[in-house]
């Protein structure tokens, strides 16, 4: 049974593992999911791959060998029916196709869904999945043919090393979001919402938990500074450009940073030259890109021959090659997220704290005693001043353009908003501490961890928190007489990650559901 016990100290035990253990019957969930050749797959992630295009799209052809083109990968479709809408694909023998995207892991799935008698998928111009398991045609109700492509011959990095690169808790996630039988089973039995919140906190726990086992097995081969200068990097690239930061932070490390950029030198004139370091390797720079325009302003024009200045100067001590300018995406993102603001940004930040690091700042902040009442503000400051490290970022010339040569600003922006910084802090700067914690047996950190995590403020609601609160609650979780923290929104990620994100898992196995009957 179920015991409600409150473990106010530390982030053991791993409560919601021992429940998937005893009421699955497995080690963890990933074992309840059926492999497709040897390797686990999830819908969602096959959906990722698709929308950011993360293919040699070079010589794409379809399972009947015709050549094809990916125009637009269309837009997400948050309701019934295909995966994306308005695609537009270039297809041999076809010219220009306009229609819908739908997705799946096997071509298969197309026949065992029902779609070809569904009359919202008549519009679907191709049929995208990861393997061709079936080798039949996928047809409408109409009983027209729908070219096929099959993605695993064509990505752009192993399978493997996509899983580990794609966060799909920050894309869309495609489906309707109705009550599921844990809040039927809910809404019968006298359970109440002490109960729930209970279970969503282990649930939250395992998410920091599995992230903390994450960071720690990446640090056997790097630092601590340039694991958590990955993480980082990777959470400002957002939905868009993940991939794109994430790689950007392993072609250009803290490292060669140190060697490249002097330390005497002022933090302006320093997160100058980082910002021509890795806008030079992102290949971002103008120069790079073409885009010299006569109508560019003083302040533009001033800041853009520093920083290609720099960037000649230092640019035949780096033997890597820069990325490709199109690898970038500014496609369905706010100004203020675009990867030219972000790259400035990580250059600030590292520009800031150069001589000590990022990852020992934080750690300071952490080990500092602050002239607070009770243990509750003391932990409430640790947030607040970590937070502040990513949130008071400002620079003389990105925190008044979005873009080279953009319309300039009136008012001086933050290059990292407070929100993005309370995502940072939860998803990445907890778990990378807690590893650092528990490697080096410090309780004590672990201990001021587990009470940030516990205490911070809910995060704002993404798409998988809005549909976890229909399934399990019944209602989106905006009232917080439940999923009142951000542990409990990562709780929510963890159970949807485990089994409602998976075609593969009945609800029947549910930890959740399983262990609500076992209450019974």
């Amino acid at each position: 049974m179920f015991e409600n016990k409150d473990y106010s100290n530390s982030f053991r035990p791993p409560c919601y593992r021992e429940l998937v253990r005893r009421y699955c019957g497995v080690k963890d969930a990933e074992n309840l999911k059926y492999s497709v050749k040897g390797k686990k797959v999830k819908e969602q992630l096959v959906n990722c791959i698709w929308s950011e295009q993360i293919l040699k799209k070079d010589k794409l052809y379809t399972e009947d060998g015709l050549r094809i083109e990916i125009i637009s990968s269309g837009i997400w479709n948050l309701e019934e029916g295909p995966d994306f809408k308005d695609a537009e694909i270039l297809l041999e023998g076809k010219g220009i196709v306009k229609g819908d995207v739908e997705i799946h892991v096997c071509s298969g799935d197309w026949a065992r869904h029902g779609h070809s008698k569904q009359k919202e998928y008549d519009n679907v111009c191709l049929h995208v999945f990861m393997w061709n398991d079936a080798k039949d045609k996928s047809l409408t109700i109409k009983n027209r043919r729908i070219p096929q492509l099959e993605l695993y011959s064509y990505l752009k990095y192993e399978l493997e090393k996509l899983a580990g690169m794609i966060d799909i808790e920050n894309y869309p996630h495609t489906g309707s979001a109705n009550a599921g039988p844990c809040h039927k089973r809910l809404s019968v039995i006298s359970l109440d919402d002490k109960w729930i919140g209970q279970f969503l906190d282990y649930a939250g726990d395992e998410r920091i938990l599995v992230k903390a086992d994450r960071f720690e097995k990446q640090q056997k081969s790097k630092t601590f500074e340039q694991v958590l200068y990955e993480a980082i990097m990777e959470s400002l690239g957002y939905k868009n450009n993940k991939e794109q930061f994430k790689y950007l932070g392993t072609l250009v490390t803290i490292n060669q940073i140190k060697k490249l950029i002097p330390s005497d030198v002022s933090t302006n004139e320093r997160s100058k030259k980082i910002q021509a370091l890795l806008f030079g390797m992102s290949g971002l720079l103008p120069s790079q890109r073409s885009k010299y325009a006569s109508d560019m302003d003083k302040h533009t024009l001033e800041y853009i021959n520093d920083i290609e200045r720099i960037w000649s100067e230092i640019r035949n001590d780096i033997k890597s090659k820069p990325m490709d300018a199109e690898s970038w995406s500014f496609k369905y993102s706010r100004p203020g997220n675009y990867p030219t603001r972000r790259i400035a940004a990580i250059s600030r930040l590292l520009a800031e704290n150069y001589e000590t690091g990022i990852f020992r700042v934080i750690l300071a902040s952490f080990e500092k005693t602050y002239n607070s009442k009770s243990d509750m503000d003391q932990i409430k400051a640790i947030i607040k001043n970590t937070e502040s490290i990513f949130s008071e970022l400002y620079d003389d010339y990105w925190s008044h353009y979005y873009t080279f040569g953009g319309r300039r600003l009136k008012i001086r922006g933050r290059l990292i908003g407070k929100e993005r910084s309370t995502v940072i802090f939860v998803n990445i700067i907890i778990p990378v501490l807690l590893s650092y914690a528990r490697k080096r047996e410090d309780s004590e950190l672990e201990g001021k961890l587990f009470k940030a995590f516990k205490q911070h403020s809910k995060l704002s609601p993404n798409n998988i928190t809005r549909f976890m609160g229909y399934r399990i609650l019944g209602k989106e979780p905006q009232d917080g007489t439940v999923v009142n923290s951000a542990r409990r929104q990562q709780g929510l990620l963890q159970i949807f990650k485990d089994f409602c994100e998976s075609d593969d898992i009945a609800c029947e196995k549910c930890v959740l559901l399983q262990t609500i009957n076992s209450m019974v």
